[in-house]
C-alpha cells in the first residue's frame, strides 16, 4: 500500500550572500496546495503555483517546482516528474539555501523512484532525508522518512529488517499532540501492526493494530478527514477478517467503498470487490462470490494497469475455483497467462531498447567526434571511456536481469510444487472413510480442524517466505498425524526440538522438511515388513541450524532406478529453496541425502540462523 507524502517542512530562513531562503507566499498556501494535490486537480494547482512564481524570490519557484514533481510523480507522469528534478537540481545547485533546499529534493526523489520500482535509489534518497531529519531533530519529517522507507522495505518483503525504523517512528507518534497529521500517522502504525500479524499471528500484534485503528478513527471523525476514514476502515475490516467476523467485515468493506467513491480512488475499487468476493466465499455464499469477482475484473479492466489486472485475474482464477466455477477459473488463468507473459515480454523488450539507443547515441557521438578536426585527443578519450563504461553498464545490468529472472523462475516453480496434491485427495477419502465407521464426533472434528489448517498453512506459504520454529513444528505434527490417519498402526514418529532454539524468535524457510517426510511415510515405509519409525531434530550449533530427517523405511536404491519421481522432487525443492535462500542473505546453507548403514535414509538441512528482528 502507498504512503503518500506532504510536503509541509517549516522553512528556516537562511540569508547567505543575500540570499532569501524562505517563501512566506508559499508556506501560507500549503494548506490549499495539499487540497489540489489530493483531488488531482491540475487546473486548481497551475493557478496556486502561477502567484507563487509571480514572486521575485528564487526559493518560490525552486518549491514551486517541487509542488509539480510530487503532482507529476503521483499522476504517474514520469516524464514531466523528471523533466521538473532536472530544473530542481539545477536551482539547487546554484543556491545557497542548502540543506532545507536538499531537504525537499530527498523526498521528491525518493518518492519519484519508488514510483519508478527502482528501490535501491528511493531507499538511498529515503535514508539521506531521515539522516537529515534526525541532525536538525524535525521529528514530523523523522516520522514521514520512515513510512516512506517502510513502504520500500515491505515491497522488497523486508518486514523484519524494517522493525527498529518503525520504533523509532512509534515513540515519536505517541509523544505527539493533537493534530491533523496524527490521524494519518496512527492509521499507518495501525497497518503496518496489522501486517504483522499476517506475517507472524501474534495476537499482541493484531491487538495493537486495533488500538491505533480506533485512536486514527475518532481523530479522522474530528477533522472530517473521507480519506483517512477510508484507510481506517480498510484496517477495520482487515482486524474482523483475521478474528473470523465475516459478517462484520463485510459491513467495513461496504463503509470503505462509500469513501472510495467520495474519494474518487477508482483505483482501489477492484480491491474491493475481490476482497469482498474473498470474504463471501468464507461465508459459502458462492452466488454472491462469483458475482463479485465479475466485478473486480470489470473494473481492474477499467480503471487499473495491465500488471494490476494480472494480479486481479491471478487471484481471481482461485476465488472462482472455491467457488465452483470451473469454466471461469479457467478463462482468469488463461488471461492471466497470456497477459503475465506480454508484460514479461513488454519489459524485457524496452529494457533491451533503451540500452541500445544508449549504445547508438554514444555511437554517433564517436563517429562525429571523430570526424571533427576541432575536436582534441582529451575529448576523444572520454568519449572511449564513457562507451566502455556504457557497454560495462549493459552487461552489468544484464547480469542482474538475469539474475532476478532466474530467482522469480525458481520462486514460481516453488509455487508449484508446494506440496503433493494427492496427499489432499487421500486424507479427505480417509476422512470420510473415518467418518462413516466411526462414532467419535469431537475426534473427527479434531482430525477435520488439522486438515483444514494444513490446507491453510500449505497456501498461505506460498506467499509466505519464513515461518518460525514454533509454526513449522505444529504444521509438521498435525501433517503426520494425518498421515498417521491414512496409514493406521504404520509408523511412529518423535520430533525434538533443541531447548537452546527460542522457537518464536527463529525463521527457517517454510515447507524446507515436508517434501522429506512425505518421502519417508509415501515411499520409505510402503513396502516395508517392520514397524517404521520417523525422527525429526532441530538441533543449534554454533551459528546454524541443523535438521535431521532418519527414518528406517526401505531407503534409497540407486541401482534399480535411481531417478525416482518422488526422490527428484524433494530434492530439487530444497535445492530451489536453499539457493534462494543462499542469494538472499548471503549465506552457506546445505543438505545432504544418505543411505543408513543398517536401513531407511537420514536426511540433513544445514541453516543460518534468522532472527526475527
Amino acid at each position: 500500500m502507498k504512503f503518500s507524502f506532504l510536503i509541509n517542512f517549516l522553512l528556516v530562513i537562511n540569508a547567505l550572500n543575500g540570499q532569501v531562503c524562505h517563501c512566506p507566499l508559499y508556506e501560507s498556501s500549503i494548506e490549499k496546495l495539499n487540497k489540489v494535490q489530493d483531488s488531482k486537480d491540475s487546473v486548481g494547482l497551475a493557478k496556486l503555483l502561477k502567484v507563487i512564481q509571480n514572486q521575485n524570490n528564487d526559493y518560490c519557484q525552486f518549491m514551486a517546482i517541487c509542488e509539480q514533481i510530487k503532482f507529476y510523480t503521483e499522476s504517474k507522469q514520469f516524464d514531466k516528474a523528471a523533466e521538473y528534478l532536472e530544473k530542481a537540481n539545477s536551482l539547487n545547485e546554484k543556491s545557497k539555501c542548502n540543506p532545507d533546499a536538499n531537504h525537499h529534493l530527498w523526498l521528491l526523489k525518493a518518492d519519484y523512484y519508488q514510483e519508478m520500482d527502482s528501490i535501491e535509489l528511493g531507499m538511498k534518497y529515503a535514508l539521506q532525508l531521515l539522516a537529515s531529519a534526525e541532525k536538525f531533530k524535525k521529528d514530523a519529517d523523522i516520522v514521514k522518512t520512515i513510512s516512506q522507507i517502510g513502504t520500500l522495505f515491505v515491497r522488497q518483503g523486508q518486514e523484519i529488517e524494517f522493525k527498529p525504523y518503525l520504533l523509532q517512528a512509534k515513540r515519536i507518534i505517541e509523544k505527539s499532540s493533537v493534530t491533523p497529521k496524527l490521524s494519518e500517522q496512527y492509521n499507518w502504525l495501525a497497518r503496518y501492526y496489522e501486517t504483522e500479524y499476517t506475517l507472524t499471528e501474534k495476537k499482541t500484534a493484531l491487538d495493537t493494530a486495533e488500538i491505533f485503528a480506533n485512536k486514527a478513527f475518532v481523530l479522522a471523525n474530528k477533522f472530517r478527514q473521507t480519506k483517512q476514514l477510508q484507510y481506517v476502515y480498510q484496517v477495520f475490516d482487515a482486524i474482523a477478517y483475521h478474528k473470523g467476523d465475516f459478517k462484520k467485515s463485510l459491513s467495513f468493506q461496504d463503509s470503505t467503498y462509500q469513501y472510495l467513491r467520495m474519494n474518487k480512488e477508482n483505483g482501489q475499487i477492484p480491491v474491493y470487490f475481490q476482497t469482498k468476493a474473498m470474504t463471501l466465499l468464507e461465508l459459502n455464499d458462492m452466488p454472491g462470490t462469483i458475482l463479485h469477482q465479475d466485478s473486480a475484473i470489470y473494473y481492474a479492466r477499467k480503471y487499473s494497469q495491465s500488471s494490476f489486472l494480472a494480479n486481479i485475474l491471478k487471484q481471481g482464477a482461485e476465488v472462482y475455483e472455491e467457488a465452483g466455477d470451473k469454466d471461469k477459473a479457467l478463462f482468469a488463468f488463461k488471461e492471466f497467462t497470456v497477459l503475465h507473459d506480454s508484460l514479461k515480454t513488454e519489459k524485457r523488450s524496452k529494457i533491451i531498447n533503451e540500452l541500445e539507443q544508449k549504445y547508438q547515441k554514444a555511437n554517433n557521438e564517436k563517429k562525429i567526434l571523430q570526424l571533427s578536426n576541432e575536436r582534441s585527443w582529451l575529448w576523444i578519450s572520454l568519449l572511449l571511456a564513457a562507451a566502455l563504461g556504457l557497454i560495462y553498464f549493459y552487461l552489468t545490468k544484464r547480469k542482474e536481469y538475469k539474475q532476478k529472472e532466474l530467482i522469480m523462475e525458481t520462486e514460481q516453480r516453488l509455487n508449484r510444487a508446494r506440496m503433493n496434491p494427492h496427499f489432499f485427495f487421500n486424507a479427505l477419502a480417509s476422512l470420510q472413510s473415518f467418518a462413516i465407521n466411526e462414532t467419535d464426533s469431537i475426534l473427527l472434528a479434531e482430525n477435520l480442524s488439522k486438515f483444514s489448517h494444513i490446507m491453510r498453512e500449505t497456501l498461505e506459504n506460498t506467499y509466505r517466505e519464513y515461518v518460525t520454529i514454533s509454526q513449522e513444528e505444529s504444521f509438521l505434527r498435525e501433517y503426520l498425524e494425518l498421515q498417521q490417519l491414512r496409514f493406521p498402526g504404520k509408523f511412529d514418529f518423535d520430533l525434538t526440538i533443541d531447548d537452546e532454539l527460542h522457537e518464536n524468535d527463529l525463521f527457517i524457510p517454510s515447507m524446507i522438511v515436508q517434501p522429506f517426510i512425505e518421502n519417508s511415510v509415501e515411499h520409505g515405509f510402503a513396502d516395508i515388513s517392520h514397524h517404521g519409525l520417523l525422527k525429526i531434530n532441530f538441533v543449534k550449533a554454533k551459528d546454524e541450524i541443523i535438521i535431521t530427517v532418519y527414518d528406517n523405511g526401505s531407503g534409497l536404491n540407486y541401482n534399480t532406478n535411481p531417478a525416482k519421481p518422488y526422490i527428484s522432487r524433494a530434492s530439487q525443492i530444497i535445492k530451489d529453496r536453499i539457493y534462494l535462500l543462499n542469494m538472499k542473505l548471503k549465506s552457506q546453507a546445505t543438505f545432504s541425502i544418505i543411505n543408513n548403514t543398517l536401513e531407511g535414509v537420514t536426511v540433513t538441512i544445514k541453516l543460518p540462523l534468522i532472527y526475527e528482528n
